[in-house]
């Protein structure tokens, strides 16, 4: 049995999901509400599994398995056969003064052993991916059973930003998707499934949020919006993509303007996956129109699943983000109106992944569907 931690974005519920559907034979435990010990019977593959993650910002692979008494003479031997200037240990399930007290020890050995090198004092969830990449750190967790794993992957936290914040085109009047948030949603709709024989439609693109991050797996990629402006901005913003972010030439993309409830002729290819962020409705809605907003909402997205419904195949995905709205006195779930339609032809596989930021007044329920 192959074991990895996998350290979590901001929304470990959203991560775990994310695993779960990607590695859905592997074991997965919580040792930590932000690290998932994920159990495999074979061993991963981890920079082309890293790279397809949204939702994990570092793995760590068991080294080895030690003991109370073992455990100092395991971690200087570690840090010793690398060299390690810089070393990080991270303790689960200790305090932070059991983490620095150990530090010191081992950093005191390595010092005894002609090894200059300084510890850096970890969080909860050890050190940051940043630190381990510039100051090419050694980190070590370990585990309540004396499991030592080491981290052997970190995010491409440079390219995140690029396409969160560099990217051409972006209008602050639409729902500002995050990337991480994007590829969450479409490795939730591919599964473990081969994204490379995919094809992929954003009926509500805006900015190309989605299809950037499904375009970088290999899938192929299809957007409308009824918006001329954010189809031409979703071209530009593939462009970009395609000549600053990609390692390989993306496959060529098709973007139009189109009502979401209908647009069947416009489509060529058949569809495997519908991942989207239709319109949440005004960014800063009036209290009292709340409950009018939502009412409307639920219908535009009725219509429009009515119509994907007639062009996706069988057991195709829809992982769409509808909001939820919170009001003084009640809160307003635009997702209701599914589970109370028996005949919309899906089937409900998830719904209870949110995702909120401190303080907002809307929130995005991530809900996952399957054609009938």
């Amino acid at each position: 049995m192959n074991s990895y931690l996998f350290f979590l974005g901001q929304n470990s519920l959203l991560s775990q999901a994310e695993l779960a559907s990607l590695i859905p034979e592997a074991k997965l435990t919580t040792p930590h509400q932000s690290i998932i010990k994920l159990d495999s019977p074979t061993s991963l593959d981890l920079p082309s599994l890293g790279c397809r993650l949204g939702g994990t910002v570092k793995i760590a692979v068991l080294k080895q398995t030690s003991s109370a008494k073992q455990l100092q003479d395991d971690l200087v031997k570690l840090l010793l056969d690398q060299q390690a200037k810089n070393f990080s240990l991270n303790l689960l399930e200790s305090t932070n003064q059991e983490s620095y007290e150990l530090s010191n020890e081992v950093k005191q050995r390595l010092v005894d052993n002609q090894l200059r090198t300084r510890f850096i004092a970890p969080t909860s969830t050890g050190i940051s991916p940043v630190i381990i990449t510039k100051q090419k750190a050694v980190e070590l967790t370990i585990d309540s059973d004396f499991n030592i794993y080491q981290t052997t992957w970190v995010h491409s936290f440079k390219s995140w930003i690029n396409r969160d914040r560099r990217k051409p085109f972006v209008t602050p009047k639409s729902g500002m998707l995050p990337p991480k948030l994007a590829r969450i949603m479409v490795n939730l709709a591919v599964g473990d499934k081969d994204p490379g024989g995919l094809t992929l439609l954003d009926p509500f693109c805006g900015t190309g949020t989605i299809l950037m991050e499904a375009a970088l797996q290999g899938i192929k990629v299809i957007g409308s919006d009824l918006s001329a402006d954010k189809v031409a901005g979703t071209k530009t913003n593939l462009d970009w993509l395609d000549e600053n972010q990609a390692c390989a030439p993306l496959k060529p993309a098709t973007v139009f303007q189109a009502n979401a409830t209908n647009l069947k002729d416009q489509l060529v290819d058949q569809i495997d996956l519908i991942v989207t962020e239709p319109t949440l409705g005004p960014a800063s809605p009036s209290q009292d129109k709340l409950s009018d907003i939502a009412h409307g909402l639920q219908k535009l997205y009725l219509g429009a699943l009515k119509h994907w419904a007639l062009f996706l195949k069988p057991q195709a995905r829809v992982v769409i983000a509808l909001p939820i709205f919170h009001g003084q006195n009640r809160s307003y779930t635009t997702a209701d109106f599914i589970d109370a339609r028996e005949n919309l032809g899906y089937n409900t596989l998830r719904n209870d992944l949110i995702f909120t930021r401190p303080g907002a007044q809307i929130e995005r329920q991530i809900v996952v569907l399957e054609k009938q």
